[in-house]
């Protein structure tokens, strides 16, 4: 199965869904990812579209068993620079690849317009996350690989272990497994050969 056979919308929708789950959590964020859900959902045309959904609305059902503030707390702990110390888990690109793709992952940003939103920089994961949803619909299929290959393969995976190894909430488990999961199967599709 190669990309061309992916359902886009399906899967532009569960990146979208992983971008809005590594932001800060605020109140309009459950409407948003159930939302999200939905659109998932009604996108689902065959096995793999439906176990990215089933993974996605376990990782709502744990987002609405978790108070706010915990989740808020626990979000500040793991990804929140404090008092010039680093965070536990940075959530800048930056940190999970080399300095010649971080600089190419910019310069692909910066032609598109895309700069620093609210004081966080370009390559703040979520809004990576959210820049590939939005151009997994339109873009040709070898530029979608190389930017899935550059820059998600294999930094989201390091990423989702260490969400996963140091987090004390199944929310942010969850998205971690989820995410990783995600990756991995649009990774293995990639591989295998086209069969029309």
């Amino acid at each position: 199965m190669k990309y061309s056979k992916f359902n886009r919308a399906a899967l532009s929708n569960a990146f979208s869904f992983y971008a809005r789950g590594l932001m800060y959590p605020y109140d309009e964020l459950t409407h948003e990812l159930q939302h999200i859900f939905r659109q998932v959902e009604k996108n689902i045309e065959n096995a793999f579209d439906n176990t990215v959904a089933s993974r996605i609305l376990d990782i709502v059902n744990y987002y609405q068993g978790e108070e706010m503030k915990t989740m808020q707390a626990e979000y500040t702990r793991l990804f929140t620079s404090i008092k010039d110390k680093p965070p536990v888990i940075p959530l800048q690109l930056g940190n999970w690849v080399s300095q010649q793709d971080l600089t190419d992952l910019e310069e692909r940003l910066f032609d598109v317009g895309v700069t620093v939103y609210s004081g966080e920089f370009p390559d703040f994961i979520a809004h990576v996350l959210e820049y590939f949803a939005s151009i997994l619909p339109y873009e040709e299929e070898v530029w979608i690989e190389d930017f899935f290959h550059k820059f998600l393969q294999k930094p989201i995976p390091s990423l989702c272990k260490a969400i996963y190894q140091k987090t004390t909430l199944g929310f942010y488990k969850e998205i971690a497994k989820g995410l990783h999961d995600l990756i991995q199967l649009m990774g293995e599709a990639l591989d295998l050969p086209d069969i029309d």
